[in-house]
């Protein structure tokens, strides 16, 4: 397990790659490309190993109770949101506009909630001095 100084580095990467995956589907709604589907893909990759990195994180650095829930709640919607970018990655450029309007809506969505699931957890009262 890593020590709790992991979690801040932890959160950053996790801020930054959200917040590029949230500026790639929106880069995705306006032109639909090679180029923009492989950065799906990249933020879908980076995600998946922030996951791997989570399962090792001390978890005793979160107050005991609701902050452990709050973890094991940011992991499943970790999990929702690489599950819509692996969908919204492998679809084809070509794809009919009602199936990827709908997708881009799921995979914003689901990075909306993985947003507001680590700042739920990261609230003072969900960790130990």
């Amino acid at each position: 397990m890593y020590n709790p100084l992991f979690w801040i580095e932890w959160f950053d990467r996790l801020d930054r790659i959200l917040t590029s995956a949230r500026q790639d589907v929106a880069l995705l709604k306006r032109t639909v490309s090679p180029r923009s589907l492989e950065a799906i893909e990249r933020s879908k990759r980076q995600l998946s190993a922030l996951m791997n990195d989570l399962r090792l994180l001390d978890r005793d650095v979160l107050a005991t109770g609701t902050a452990q829930n709050g973890a094991d709640n940011l992991q499943k919607t970790l999990d929702a949101t690489v599950t819509q970018l692996g969908s919204l990655a492998a679809i084809p450029a070509a794809s009919a506009p009602g199936v990827l309007d709908r997708l881009l809506a799921a995979s914003d969505s689901a990075l909306r909630d993985s947003c507001y699931e680590a700042a739920v957890l990261l609230e003072p009262s969900r960790r130990r001095a």
